[in-house]
């Protein structure tokens, strides 16, 4: 009896997904001179045109997160076996893209303004859509036809895959963030909505997701200039389509309320300072393009810094390798970046330039292989300190040393190397002083501290230094 009502309920179970599934909205993908593998291809070259351009985020955490959604999602994208790749762009728009072929980008401001997991699952399955229904070349496809006739249908994309691809690009517009990848007509955006519900719907999530995200751009920016609203024509009835395919896909009403990973993921964005705008990049982009380097340019004023004073008191940190302990003021909030990176800074300490994190008031640790990972044999501590302090330079050539020797420092445990440097980095304007102390490990490998203040500044962060310095304690036995 138990195994016929097992039986029953799975034929039930099966009818009622078939049910579904045929109740769905049919999307046919439209004309296209481009094969799937070509798709591909011109992926993979407007990738390295685009991210030449974008301040792509580059954060394990950050990055695991949102490939977490994406794959999630790309497993029910249907469509051809794309090898999908999610990447987030270091810019405060909210707005995401996607380039022919399976490469998806989301902007960092679509985390930083998301309510719950589902919000980011909604934009990232719309742009999983558009790579799915091969609106990127559906569209380089039409512009193509407008402009050479119908005589190209002959086979000039024929033979070998590849072979005219390039041809056609660069005849309308180019590889990299061409308008025919980034921006689409009512029609395309709303069968990016109905099988982005769908998709939202078979990889347990909902259409009512896709539906809070835009309420959340109302929120947001309620004059409706946001780049996702501008970049992504929207009919008035946008939210009333995808909520009448909900009823289609016969599936609750409840959105998706994972919050907590999502929470964790923003608190860290926190940390990196704020994001400039895709206008600001875009400025950038086309002043360096036109130089022909990415130099970091120097900045006319210094930049306005605004920090709390050190408390007194200290609270202690361990890292999670457990490698180390160090105390820091209890006013100071502390950012990990791996099993023993750390940046630990007052608030305000961390700003934003040119895509990547400036600490202006802080301290960074973390470990470093002297001579690049080379088996030298027996690297004394003033050795490897003084190639930790090369490649400061090499990184940082703004940075001279104040004096040619390190100060040899006693502490509990063992002993360390002091140095200091100075100079004016070019993208703050701030005359800096970077303190460098260096404890060796039983490997040979260091153990560094970063201190960083403005330099006029620096004896009233003496007593805090020292402090940070005194309390640092290693557990050699840990490994790294």
């Amino acid at each position: 009896m138990t195994q016929k009502w097992t039986r029953s309920l799975v034929a039930i179970t099966f009818l009622l997904t078939v049910a579904i599934a045929d109740a769905q909205t049919k999307i046919k993908p439209g004309f296209n001179l481009f094969s799937p593998e070509q798709d591909v291809e011109v992926g993979q070259q407007s990738v390295v045109e685009a991210e030449q351009q974008l301040p792509i985020l580059n954060d394990s955490q950050v990055n695991a997160y949102v490939n977490q959604i994406g794959q999630r999602l790309a497993a029910n994208a249907g469509g051809p076996a794309f090898q999908y790749r999610f990447r987030v762009v270091n810019a405060s728009d909210i707005n995401a893209f996607a380039l022919p072929g399976g490469f998806v980008y989301i902007n960092r401001g679509v985390l930083d303004n998301a309510r719950n997991e589902g919000e980011v699952a909604g934009v990232i399955a719309h742009e999983i859509s558009h790579v799915a229904l091969r609106h990127g070349t559906h569209q380089a496809s039409k512009a193509y036809l407008a402009q050479a006739g119908i005589s190209i249908l002959g086979g000039l994309l024929g033979g070998k895959v590849g072979q005219g691809t390039a041809q056609i690009i660069n005849a309308i517009g180019g590889f990299g963030l061409n308008a025919l990848f980034l921006k689409y007509s009512r029609d395309i955006e709303t069968q990016a909505d109905v099988r982005g519900s769908q998709i939202l719907t078979a990889s347990g999530y909902t259409p009512v997701d896709m539906v809070n995200f835009f309420k959340t751009l109302e929120r947001v920016d309620p004059s409706k200039k946001t780049n996702f609203l501008s970049d992504h024509p929207a009919p008035p009835d946008r939210i009333a389509r995808i909520e009448k395919e909900a009823q289609l896909l016969q599936v609750a009403e409840r959105p998706t309320e994972n919050v907590a990973q999502l929470q964790a993921i923003q608190s860290r964005l926190g940390s990196f300072g704020a994001a400039r705008t895709s206008q600001q990049i875009a400025q950038s982009s086309a002043t360096t393009s036109s130089t022909g380097s990415r130099r970091r340019t120097t900045s006319s004023e210094p930049a306005n810094v605004n920090v709390p004073a050190p408390s007194n008191s200290l609270n202690s940190y361990t890292s999670r390798s457990g490698v180390y302990r160090i105390s820091y003021p209890s006013n100071w909030q502390v950012y990990e970046s791996s099993t023993v990176g750390v940046t630990i800074a007052p608030p305000g300490g961390v700003g934003n330039a040119d895509g990547s994190s400036e600490v202006i008031y802080g301290a960074l640790i973390n470990h470093y292989d002297p001579f690049g990972n080379q088996s030298y044999g027996n690297i004394s501590l003033q050795e490897a300190t003084q190639d930790l302090l090369s490649e400061i330079q090499r990184s940082s050539p703004y940075l001279r040393l104040a004096s040619n020797n390190a100060q040899q420092l006693r502490l509990s445990g063992g002993t360390a190397l002091a140095a200091t440097l100075r100079g004016t980095d070019p993208v703050t304007g701030i005359n800096e002083r970077v303190t460098v102390v260096t404890r060796q490990l039983s490997d040979e490998h260091l153990l560094y501290l970063l201190f960083i203040t403005p330099d006029r500044e620096a004896n009233n962060y003496r007593n805090v230094l020292n402090a940070m310095i005194s309390s640092l304690q290693i557990n050699p036995s840990q490994p790294h």
